[in-house]
């Protein structure tokens, strides 16, 4: 019973109250109780903690992060200078295309105003986030 009150158990038992009252209240979206216990939904976050309760995968994937630092900054390092020169290239090509610009005025304007608007696709498109928003139209 001692183990019962230890914080991993307390934590999980808060996570199960939480998640039940989610499940059973949000039947009914209209009802104060609902949207108030949404707000506890964070703390399911908290059971990713109790997957490795002595922290040995954390410091292990720490430790090859910190013995392998230069070659991550290395790598981050040559990617932000991919994206300048790519961002430019892009600019550079796409800046007198006639089509629909970033804010949708059709007209002369192209997608890519300035840099930034190229900087703009670069990061986007890197992140795979893509929101479609611009996009080069040289190759059409």
């Amino acid at each position: 019973m001692n183990d019962f009150f230890v914080y991993l158990y307390c934590k999980d038992l808060i996570v199960i109250v939480a998640s039940t009252l989610m499940l059973t209240l949000a039947t009914d979206r209209q009802t104060f109780a609902a949207s108030a216990i949404r707000g506890v939904r964070f703390l399911q976050i908290l059971r990713v903690l109790h997957v490795d309760r002595h922290g040995g995968t954390w410091r292990l994937l720490g430790s090859v992060v910190y013995i392998h630092r230069q070659e991550l900054i290395t790598t981050l390092y040559i990617g932000f200078l991919a994206l300048i020169s790519c961002s430019y290239l892009v600019y550079i090509a796409e800046k007198d295309e006639k089509g629909q610009n970033i804010r949708g005025v059709k007209g002369n304007d192209s997608h890519f105003e300035s840099y930034a608007d190229a900087l703009w696709w670069g990061v986007i498109t890197i992140t795979t986030i893509g929101y479609g928003d611009v996009y080069p139209i040289t190759w059409y």
